[in-house]
């Protein structure tokens, strides 16, 4: 699911936004924090819970993710606003995208009662994130 945000903020809520005036240096910021974290699920995906860093890889990954989150609905969704864009109509676009995407996902094959990788690294981030340790 995540690798599937990603995509479709790229493909579709950049391009608006950069069409609508947004500033490009923090579409920009959004660009790299999107390719840092896709790095991250990649080296995550390709490894196993008790390969070294792999914890680590998870939190720094879950970081990035809530830091990403804050900035958009902190300064880049009001901005987005200001802009006149239609946020209500995108969204109906990102999601018929983002349904499109997820068939393909590996969490998609998997038989009931079995976390796929991608369910497995959201359930990590949740726990590293939200842990009372």
């Amino acid at each position: 699911m995540l690798k599937a945000h990603t995509t479709i903020e790229e493909e579709i809520f950049y391009p608006a936004a950069r069409a609508a005036g947004i500033d490009d240096d923090l579409l920009d910021e959004a660009d790299i924090e999107h390719a840092s974290a896709k790095d991250l699920i990649a080296q995550i995906e390709a490894a196993s819970p008790d390969d070294d860093h792999y914890d680590a890889k998870v939190k720094v990954l879950g970081e990035y993710v809530t830091h990403h989150v804050v900035e958009e609905h902190g300064e880049m969704f009001p901005k987005c606003r200001r802009a006149g864009m239609d946020l209500v109509t995108l969204r109906a676009e990102l999601e018929s995208r983002k349904m499109a995407l997820l068939p393909g996902d590996d969490d998609a094959a998997r038989t009931e009662g079995e976390p796929g990788p991608v369910a497995g690294i959201l359930a990590r981030i949740n726990q590293t994130l939200f842990s009372k340790a």
